[in-house]
């Protein structure tokens, strides 16, 4: 009891955080983009180009050339399944039990038989994918509005909705009490190794977002706004569609 108190102190103090600045959140209709911290986002934008370019580009080029495709494969693996029990969490709060089944068979059948994830034997087995949501996505189901556009030091696009979620899924990880603390020690690491990883695989992409494109920042903010509108939507509203260069 005494060993899971501050894990108690730290969900309680990331849901009361959620539930006082939630409040904050203006209003954004479909379609729109509210960004009334243009100037203040394009500084944090320029940040993360100047921190891309300098180091996380060049650092996904050098782990493209020395990790392989079957090593790299073996870290998303384990990245992903780390990161179910949030999902699966998040589902529940959805009161969406298909999802809440389907990530938590996925879950056991790749610990168990997946050497603890780093095989996927649930696709080897033909299961259906797992449901990626998170506590944004729980809000947006709770009725929170999406509030000012943001862009995060690091992190990238987001909204305040998404921001404030983030937060609420670091406190209640869930994961810290179905697996040892030797593997859940390792979920950051991975995931910054899978991040890079990615980094490279879609580095064609991303480069033409931040390189090739006229105004990056605001190519950047109108395909976010238009994969997580989509994703929440659980499909395409066109009234949602921003054009990338609209004043």
């Amino acid at each position: 009891m005494i060993r899971r108190f501050p894990s108690l102190i730290r969900k309680t103090a990331g849901v009361v955080l959620v539930s006082l600045i939630m409040a904050a959140c203006s209003i954004t209709q479909p379609g729109t983009v509210n960004d009334p911290q243009e100037h203040e986002n394009r500084k944090v934008h320029r940040f993360n180009k100047a921190l891309d370019k300098g180091i996380v580009n060049p650092a996904s080029r050098t782990y493209g050339a020395i990790i392989p495709a079957s090593a790299d494969s073996i870290v998303g693996n384990f990245t992903e399944n780390l990161a179910i029990p949030g999902e699966i969490l998040n589902s529940a709060l959805q009161f969406n039990f298909e999802d809440v089944a389907t990530n938590t068979i996925r879950f056991a059948t790749n610990t168990i038989f997946g050497l603890g994830g780093i095989f996927d034997a649930a696709t080897a087995l033909g299961m259906e994918e797992d449901v990626d949501t998170d506590f944004g996505e729980t809000l947006y189901v709770m009725g929170f509005p999406e509030g000012e556009y943001i862009e995060l030091p690091v992190l990238g696009p987001s909204t305040e909705r998404a921001a404030y979620g983030l937060v609420v899924d670091f406190f209640l990880n869930p994961l810290g009490n179905l697996v040892p603390k030797e593997i859940d020690r390792l979920k950051t690491p991975a995931y910054v190794m899978d991040k890079v990883g990615d980094r490279h695989q879609y580095a064609d992409i991303i480069d033409d977002i931040l390189y090739g494109s006229e105004d990056s920042y605001t190519t950047a903010r109108s395909i976010y706004l238009q994969r997580r509108r989509f994703k929440l939507n659980r499909g395409v509203n066109l009234d949602d569609l921003e054009d990338p260069y609209a004043n």
